[in-house]
């Protein structure tokens, strides 16, 4: 047994056969996905949800490949007599358009292993590591711990709530079904839709970015958030062009709606119009029409999340569809003191 793997923490509690390590191998993806299995009926996890799943070994493998996740400072696994029983990481950091920048940790715990001071100490963990990377990235600006909850994870509230943690963004996860066909909306003529090709994803970027400029976590253009957007919306082995929905007014992409199917459920992934033609019809229009044809591929359910506040007014759009609301998911901060 390597044990250079095995960290002490300070402020771990005293359980019989509790310790920390970091990810070893292939071997640790089936234990943490059983965590996640084992929480699911406990913590209400819907995996039909557009926001929410049950990760499998396989998945969580994607996620986190093991020539990455081996020995990483940035995930610690949390173990009974060499069993997971709940794992935090610390993988994602980004600067928002107001100079922000974020640091997000996610953890997961047994449902029987609550309550005994292991997601404190695992909490802990993620708040020790992530203060070594902002001294590392020596941000000029603020920076703020981040983590997201279900609203059916009562526990995981309560521990984040009592450390000083504030709700700043919740999502509406919704769903519609039965779905049904639904009339064409007719679009101003100067509205056109085209079959989508590989040329037209810059422009559909550049789409992206307005839609969502000057919203709470809109980051600046770049090249690398391109190629994420490219990664996160072309590159995945569900991309179907015919599911993908685009609209043109002359040779400008003024919106979209992205579309995919999963398990039988319809996903509503993406939903932006440009800024200067919203509130025109066009995002009901190409809504209609991607409903539609997950409807003539056998979709009865279809799932999306949105802003619970309606800010944008794209719940009230949902709403009129007849998407009603399930759950909502919390975004959480606590600033980081310098």
């Amino acid at each position: 047994m390597d044990r250079s793997l095995f960290l002490r923490l300070p402020f771990a509690p005293t359980i019989d056969g509790l310790c920390f390590r970091r990810f070893r191998d292939s071997n640790d993806y089936s234990q943490m996905a059983e965590v996640h299995r084992g929480a699911q009926v406990w913590d209400r996890v819907d995996p039909q949800s557009a926001r929410e799943s049950v990760p499998t070994a396989e998945n969580l493998a994607a996620t986190f490949p093991e020539g990455e996740a081996k020995d990483s400072p940035d995930m610690l696994l949390a173990l009974i007599d060499d069993q997971i029983v709940g794992y935090n990481h610390v993988m994602w950091r980004w600067t928002e358009v107001t100079g922000t920048r974020v640091y997000l940790h996610l953890g997961y715990l047994l449902p029987q292993w609550r309550g005994k001071g292991i997601g404190t100490a695992l909490l802990r963990w993620s708040q020790q590591r992530i203060c070594e990377l902002v001294a590392d990235d020596r941000h000029q600006g603020d920076t703020t711990f981040a983590t997201n909850v279900s609203s059916t994870e009562r526990e995981a509230h309560a521990l984040i709530q009592h450390d000083g943690y504030t709700a700043v963004r919740r999502l509406s996860d919704m769903v519609l079904t039965p779905l049904t066909q639904t009339s064409e909306s007719v679009f101003s003529a100067d509205v056109r839709l085209k079959a989508i090709e590989p040329e037209q994803y810059r422009a559909i970027y550049h789409t992206w970015k307005d839609a969502f400029s000057g919203t709470w976590t809109s980051t600046p253009e770049s090249e690398e958030d391109y190629q994420q957007f490219l990664d996160d919306n072309f590159s995945v082995k569900w991309f179907d062009p015919l599911l993908y929905h685009v609209a043109w007014i002359e040779d400008h992409v003024v919106g979209f709606v992205f579309s995919r199917i999963r398990k039988g459920v319809g996903v509503i992934e993406e939903v932006a119009v440009r800024k200067a033609w919203q509130r025109q019809g066009i995002a009901r229009g190409l809504l209609v029409r991607a409903l539609n044809t997950l409807h003539t591929r056998g979709v009865t359910q279809v799932r999306l999340f949105t802003d619970a506040a309606n800010e944008q007014g794209a719940r009230g759009l949902y709403e009129r569809f007849g998407f009603r609301e399930v759950k909502q998911h919390i975004f959480y901060r606590k600033p980081i003191q310098a």
